[in-house]
């Protein structure tokens, strides 16, 4: 397939997807003020279902405006494994839950805050670079860019383990580290496409770790964290 008419069909995929989601999530958001003297810390749920869905709008203007790929992987490994870390752990609204404490759950709802506000704050940076697949549409070492390599998993990651914490249970253990996999999986595709569509890439890989600050730094032939 033609890889603008591939974007496109992803664009317009991405939009339908994520518009939905955010209606959902903003449904979610009045039924938590209307039950607010219903729900135990209802405060720290409508905190992090307002910052869902702030990043979840931001997602879809992102996708609106995106740039027009430079460059685009190759075979079907790297747009199963993009589509897989980005919703695998919607399962967790289907598979058996634990039953968190106050204080896990405090802290459950604090990390999903937190790590989508840290989402938004590099999902600006991104700008109209954003995608879910692996591609190449600009070099964005800016920001938490020039902190690590992929801050955007990074702060993911943190509301990911916020919502696993949240409901606790043996499977949503498993759905986070399978998570954790396919999102690895995808910072070595995304890493592969720029470092062959950006010359520059290589020196910026270099000097700034892919996941951890002030971590082992990149040498060629060797994995960074």
């Amino acid at each position: 397939m033609n890889s603008r008419l591939e974007d496109l069909l992803g664009k317009s995929l991405m939009i339908a997807i994520f518009l939905y989601l955010a209606i959902m999530q903003a449904n979610t958001i009045v039924v938590v003020v209307q039950l607010r003297d219903q729900l135990d810390l209802w405060p720290f749920v409508l905190a992090s279902r307002v910052s869902g869905l702030a990043f979840l709008t931001l997602v879809v203007f992102l996708t609106v405006i995106r740039r027009a790929p430079k460059n685009v992987s190759a075979g079907i490994q790297p747009r199963v494994t993009a589509i897989a870390g980005t919703f695998c752990l919607m399962f967790l609204a289907v598979v058996p839950t634990g039953n968190p404490g106050s204080g896990l759950q405090v802290a459950a709802a604090s990390l999903m805050t937190l790590g989508t506000i840290l989402s938004i704050w590099c999902a600006i940076y991104l700008g109209r670079s954003f995608s879910i697949m692996a591609v190449a549409r600009h070099l964005v070492v800016q920001g938490p860019y020039a902190l690590v390599r992929h801050p955007l998993y990074a702060a993911e990651a943190v509301a990911s383990l916020g919502a696993a914490l949240h409901g606790w249970s043996i499977w949503a253990a498993l759905l986070f580290i399978a998570w954790c996999g396919f999102q690895y999986r995808r910072m070595l595709n995304e890493e592969a496409i720029l470092r062959t569509t950006f010359p520059e890439y290589e020196d910026y890989a270099r000097r700034v770790p892919r996941i951890v600050p002030g971590l082992t730094r990149y040498r060629p032939g060797n994995a960074a964290a």
